[in-house]
């Protein structure tokens, strides 16, 4: 009988959690893919001890050590955790292509989601992607129009854990040994080793490589930060997707060469990238007027979430202007005019500033009228931080003109001065930086709120 010994968790560090003992089995599992670092091999049933949904693992005995080791292995490595009858009657129901996998020879080769053509596609094949073959099932043999197809359907799970069904006729079946090497029908199956640099960079989702900036400063830019700007490899589609500023292309491909160390060619298209580490890429390709074009990329990993930063930033934007509003809203200068901010419903911060002449033209222009949005999305250069809490931009609607203000909340009213917007366009991803500076006008105005008027400062 196993001895068991405290194991220190990396998923679950700094936490109650740690596991001490044997008796906290959340249920058992069948292993669907082989675990080649402990040489654990698919169709073993272990016992699971904790489930970790930030992290996608399970926490899990070694059942090839005298004493209890728990280790962490991916969601896609084992069955859901059960009792251990019913594991026992799954790992029997795969005793049939036990330690079975198999080679994709057609890039695109669909997997469905029922033993039949017509059933919706859950996955599509790479060309030499390495799959786990389950089961034999009863489905709709496939024709070529003329006569049914050889082969069969297999209920198959890939490496990263999604299962469905896949006609047997483009696949080709091997072992694999519980350390993780091919054996017997791999050469006839003409199968490679896996390339762990090339699978984790097929299955992630690359972002540009200015976002890590952005997070790192908490200074998004939302016109270039956004879902959608990203590299998707078509690990699932069979289709990269390659969307930025001022590219948007799309690109079937069949299979992915290496080409030597960290570079790897996507078939069929213009396609090259360099893998410069587990969460950076370098991306080339040539656009439709013959132009190499080149862009980094980084993976933002499972805690990021894009959506949620973005309306974290409009929410803060917007309490600018409302708290702005609940300072006045209208703020007087007996030289300047009269200045009203407020939030609409509708189109968000607006204004309203009038008898502005002294201004005219040297900040604001003729025929600018007097209402319009205003908004909060530059941000301060570090040498202005001291002295200013920030920019506004006025936009006004007769004559779309924008008016860039620093702005300072003071005792019984608003100080703003000009502001200096300086833009540097990036060549390559077509986006465009702004730094926010003093102005050369040395123009400082002051308005005072209604209630320190009637308070007489």
């Amino acid at each position: 009988m196993k001895r068991c010994r405290t194991v220190f968790l990396s998923l679950i560090a700094a936490s109650a959690l740690l596991l001490t003992g044997c008796e906290s089995v959340i249920g058992y599992s069948v292993v669907l893919w082989t675990i080649a670092d402990n040489g654990i091999a698919d169709g073993t049933i272990v016992p699971v001890y904790l489930k970790s949904n930030i992290m996608q693992e399970y926490v899990i005995d070694n059942p090839n050590t005298e004493e209890v080791e728990k280790i962490e292995v991916p969601f896609s490595a084992l069955s859901v955790p059960m009792s251990k009858k019913k594991a026992r009657e799954r790992a029997a129901r795969y005793k049939d292509y036990e330690h079975q996998y198999a080679k994709c020879v057609l890039d695109g080769l669909p997997i469905r989601e029922a033993p039949e053509n017509g059933s919706k596609q859950v996955y599509r094949l790479r060309q030499d992607e390495v799959i786990r073959a389950l089961y034999k099932g009863e489905g709709v043999i496939p024709t070529n129009g003329k006569e049914l197809l050889k082969g069969e359907w297999l209920r198959v799970i890939t490496k990263g854990g999604t299962a469905g069904w896949c006609f047997s006729q483009n696949l080709r079946l091997f072992t694999m040994n519980s350390d993780g090497s091919y054996g017997e029908g791999a050469e006839e199956a003409e199968v490679q080793e896996a390339d762990d640099e090339l699978e984790l960079m097929l299955s992630s989702i690359w972002y540009p490589d200015y976002y890590q900036k952005m997070i790192a400063s908490r200074e998004l830019d939302l016109d270039y930060f956004t879902e959608d700007y990203r590299f998707d490899t078509g690990s699932s589609t069979g289709e990269i997707v390659l969307k930025l500023f001022n590219v948007d292309e799309r690109y079937p491909y069949a299979g992915v060469t290496k080409l030597r160390g960290g570079v790897y060619r996507f078939n069929g298209t213009q396609i090259q990238v360099t893998v410069k580490g587990k969460s950076s890429i370098v991306l080339q390709y040539t656009d439709s007027s013959g132009k190499p074009r080149t862009f980094g990329f980084m993976t933002l990993g499972e805690a990021t979430d894009i959506a949620t930063m973005i309306k974290a930033e409009g929410e803060r934007r917007q309490a600018v202007i409302s708290d702005l509003s609940k300072l006045g809203p209208e703020f007087f200068s007996s030289a300047y005019g009269t200045l009203s901010i407020s939030i609409s419903p509708v189109s968000g911060g607006v204004f309203s500033w009038t008898d502005y002449d002294l201004v005219v033209p040297s900040l604001i222009s003729r025929n600018s009228g007097k209402d319009g949005t205003v908004t909060t999305h530059y941000y301060l250069d570090k040498s202005l931080k001291a002295d200013w809490d920030g920019v506004l931009s006025f936009r006004f609607d007769r004559n779309g003109s924008e008016v860039n203000l620093l702005y300072k909340k003071a005792s019984g009213g608003l100080r703003l001065a000009p502001a200096r917007i300086k833009e540097v366009e990036d060549s390559v991803t077509g986006r465009r930086s702004y730094s926010v500076l003093a102005s050369s006008n040395p123009l400082v105005m002051f308005f005072q709120t209604a209630a320190a008027m009637s308070d007489g400062q």
